[in-house]
């Protein structure tokens, strides 16, 4: 049996918001916290399979033609963040790794690829970009080449494909999450899975706004709001 996995709107907005939080603790957390705390630390270790989870089922239940619009939006903010993200980890200058808005946007760029209707050689010259793309461009972007991955698998997981493949890429997500915690130096990021199965469930028959541009707008938002909450305290 196969098909796209039905998740609700409110679910993934759920979701989003969750990543949206614990996100911003993280980063109050780093940038602003005079004493580091290991439990906000551990929160923020949620963030990225939160996001991951919702971009790879939205990229999922779209034609490939939609989605340069995404990548465009997620290389403005990225770029608008940038400057605000390099000030508070470490200088003007200090670029790297590219703030997750851009890990986002490889692994989208490489769902791309992936997703552009080919057959024969064409396919298989998408499918080379794809990899050459994410090999490239992954040592450069925040959580490396294992962000873009989980990205990329759970598009897949939640497309439409047979019940086999589906149950071999669930352990294509167990083992990049394996491969998260181990950079990460924690198993936080594993309680993201049953965060989602609960909210996927909770919130099948709830209304909530899909809040599309709000994440975008947020994140150089806040940035911009600890950069001057931080600025004010060392003043």
């Amino acid at each position: 049996m196969s098909g796209r996995l039905p998740v609700a709107n409110s679910s993934l907005t759920v979701l989003k918001m969750l990543g949206i939080l614990v996100m911003l603790l993280d980063h109050y957390n780093v940038f602003v916290r005079d004493e580091y705390s290991l439990v906000l630390y551990e929160a923020g270790r949620l963030a990225l399979p939160l996001f991951a989870c919702v971009l790879g089922y939205n990229l999922a239940r779209i034609d490939a033609a939609q989605m340069p619009k995404i990548m465009l939006r997620l290389l403005l903010f990225g770029t608008l963040a940038t400057p605000l993200y390099n000030l508070l980890s470490g200088g003007l200058w200090h670029w790297w790794p590219l703030n997750v808005m851009f890990t986002l946007l490889l692994a989208t760029a490489v769902v791309y690829l992936l997703a552009l209707p080919a057959s024969g050689w064409p396919a298989l010259a998408l499918q080379l970009a794809a990899v050459l793309l994410f090999v490239l461009a992954g040592s450069m972007v925040d959580y490396l080449w294992v962000g873009p991955a989980l990205v990329v698998v759970i598009w897949r997981w939640c497309s439409d494909v047979s019940a086999a493949e589906r149950v071999v890429l669930g352990f294509g997500v167990l083992l990049v999450l394996a491969l998260l915690a181990r950079l990460n130096q924690s198993l936080a990021g594993w309680l993201a899975l049953p965060l989602i199965f609960l909210f996927t469930r909770l919130f099948r028959q709830v209304r909530l706004p899909r809040l599309k541009w709000f994440f975008y707008w947020f994140y150089p938002g806040h940035l911009l709001v600890l950069l001057v909450y931080r600025t004010l305290l060392q003043g």
